[in-house]
C-alpha cells in the first residue's frame, strides 16, 4: 500500500475550516502528475482528483465529499486518507485509459467482456488471434451475451450444459470453402463463388 501524504493545511477537519472559500482547489501532489484536491465551497466540499497525461492533458474527476460535516464512510464522504487512496485509483485507472488498455466499468463485468480482454490480451502476445476469435464469435457470443460471470454460480454445471447443447445442435457448414455436401459432384459447395 502506498504512503500516507502529509499536508498540513489538508490533514484534519479543523485545519482545512481554517482555509478560505475559492473555486480553485487546493492541491496536494500525490505522485508526478498526480494530485489530490479539495475544494472548500459554501454548501459543502469535495475531493478532486487530477491526473496529468504525457501529452501534458489534465483529467479531473469528483472523488466524493470531505469528512468536514460528516464523519467519513469510505463511500461518499471520506477523510484525507481515504480520499488519497481513492485518488490512486482514479490515477491507475486513467493511466491504464490513456495507455489504451482501459475496460468500459460502466455496469457489471460481462462473459463477452471477459472474451474482448482475453483476446487484446492474447494478441499482446503475439499469438494468431482470428481462428480462436472466430470460434469464440461463433460458438460462445451467440449463447452468453449478456450473461455476469459473477452470476454463474456453479460453473462447471454451466459449462457442462453449454457443451450438451451444443453437441445437440446441427453441424455447422461454412459456405465459402469446399466441403462434402451430398448430391453434389466433386463435393463443390453451390453457394461458393469458387464454383461458379
Amino acid at each position: 500500500m502506498a504512503r500516507t501524504i502529509r499536508n498540513g493545511k489538508l490533514d484534519t477537519r479543523s485545519a482545512r475550516s481554517r482555509l478560505t472559500l475559492r473555486r480553485e482547489p487546493y492541491w496536494t501532489v500525490i505522485s508526478e502528475g498526480c494530485a489530490l484536491g479539495y475544494r472548500r465551497g459554501a454548501t459543502g466540499s469535495t475531493w478532486i482528483g487530477r491526473f496529468r497525461d504525457d501529452t501534458g492533458r489534465q483529467h479531473y474527476e469528483a472523488l466524493g465529499a470531505a469528512d468536514d460535516a460528516r464523519d467519513p464512510d469510505g463511500l461518499s464522504v471520506f477523510s484525507f486518507a481515504q480520499a488519497q487512496a481513492k485518488s490512486r485509483a482514479f490515477f491507475a485507472r486513467k493511466a491504464r485509459e490513456v495507455a489504451g488498455d482501459w475496460t468500459s466499468t460502466e455496469g457489471p463485468y460481462r462473459v463477452t467482456d471477459a472474451l474482448d480482454d482475453y483476446f487484446k490480451n492474447y494478441a499482446k502476445r503475439g499469438k494468431a488471434v482470428s481462428a480462436a476469435l472466430s470460434a469464440a464469435n461463433l460458438h460462445i457470443r451467440p449463447t452468453v451475451p449478456t450473461a455476469n460471470p459473477k452470476q454463474l454460480t456453479d460453473a462447471r454445471e454451466s459449462v457442462d450444459s453449454w457443451f450438451d447443447e451444443r453437441s445437440l445442435q446441427a453441424d455447422l457448414v461454412r459456405l465459402d470453402r469446399f466441403v462434402p455436401v451430398p448430391g453434389v459432384v466433386g463435393g463443390r459447395n453451390p453457394c461458393s463463388p469458387a464454383s461458379a
